[in-house]
């Protein structure tokens, strides 16, 4: 049995995303082993970046965000089947339900990364290869499940090391990149001072969504949450962050589209690299240096403006 193999049996296809998203990747050296910094930016289109088009897929997510996948297998079936009609309809059915999950669900925790918390698992899943392993979005609602703690869980199976790599996910949309990362640690610390990973971890062995893979998978997997496994001594808890954040760049319409995509990127490297010089010191800081941190980062015109637009996409009411 291959648990790498298996796990990623679980992982989405995100190819359609590549010309929406670039991805940026950063020398982080000086930051040590536990910390890795990368940059995704949204694509420019004749010298203008594509956020209406990259929100529109970015919602098309939401149904395998929040749905577990034996809620998705029925319409995939109807497909494999040739019958579309009931494939269509099913589909439809599908999105609905998890616009409506998301909206219940994020109405009640009166938090603003919304659209946040999709990107992320497509980042995990896409950069990291690790498969969401529960569907929290669906457990909040559904299970009387408590709205705080991570806003996803993901997993990856190194088979060198033979250690699983399990990603709590924090997400931020800030107007500032130093306040996202703020909230963020703060968020983190309190996971960890308030014990939530055991509360995580009752999670996964309870409610995982592991519906595509081999039994023997499952039990290799949950052996490594199993505190009175030896496994477990291999399982590394990693925090996945994501940070969107306001990043103000005049583009010069003097420039060529080409020209005005690098000018945009190279002030991006310029920005994100006083982040990395400053993070393992912020880090240290909170306390958390012995964590493991993933750090993605994404800046857009206005961290807001992509909030509501994300919002209106779904039908999130205005009220």
């Amino acid at each position: 049995m291959d648990l790498k193999q298996q796990l990623e049996l679980l992982l989405g296809n995100f190819t359609h995303l590549e010309s929406r998203l670039r991805h940026l990747s950063y020398d982080t050296t000086a930051c040590g082993k536990r910390i890795e910094v990368r940059c995704s930016y949204v694509s420019f289109q004749a010298g203008v970046q594509t956020i209406d088009d990259f929100i529109d897929l970015l919602a098309n997510h939401i149904v395998p965000f929040c749905l577990p996948r034996s809620a998705i297998r029925h319409a995939q079936n109807a497909i494999i089947s040739g019958d579309y009609v009931t494939a269509g309809r099913i589909a439809s059915e599908l999105v609905n339900k998890a616009n409506a999950l998301f909206i219940k669900a994020k109405k009640g925790s009166h938090r603003s990364g919304e659209a946040a918390e999709i990107l992320l698992y497509i980042l995990n899943e896409w950069i990291l290869k690790a498969p969401q392993i529960v569907s929290k979005m669906y457990l909040k609602t559904n299970n009387n499940m408590p709205v705080h703690g991570t806003d996803g869980i993901h997993a990856r199976y190194d088979e060198d090391s033979k250690k699983l790599y399990v990603y709590w996910g924090e997400s931020k949309a800030h107007k500032t990149l130093n306040g996202a990362l703020d909230s963020a640690l703060s968020s983190i610390d309190e996971f960890i001072k308030d014990g939530q990973e055991k509360r995580e971890i009752d999670i996964i062995s309870s409610y995982s969504d592991l519906v595509d893979i081999k039994d023997e998978a499952k039990k290799a997997l949950l052996d490594y949450l199993d505190p009175y496994s030896q496994a477990s001594l291999n399982r590394v808890p990693c925090f996945s962050c994501l940070l969107i954040h306001q990043f103000d760049h005049k583009n010069d319409p003097q420039l060529s589209d080409e020209d005005i995509e690098a000018a945009y990127v190279s002030a991006v490297n310029a920005s994100f690299q006083a982040f990395i010089d400053d993070i393992k010191s912020k880090i240290e800081a909170k306390g958390l240096s012995l964590r493991r941190f993933e750090f993605f980062l994404v800046p857009v015109p206005s961290a807001q403006d992509f909030r509501d637009k994300f919002q209106a996409k779904i039908g999130w009411p205005n009220d």
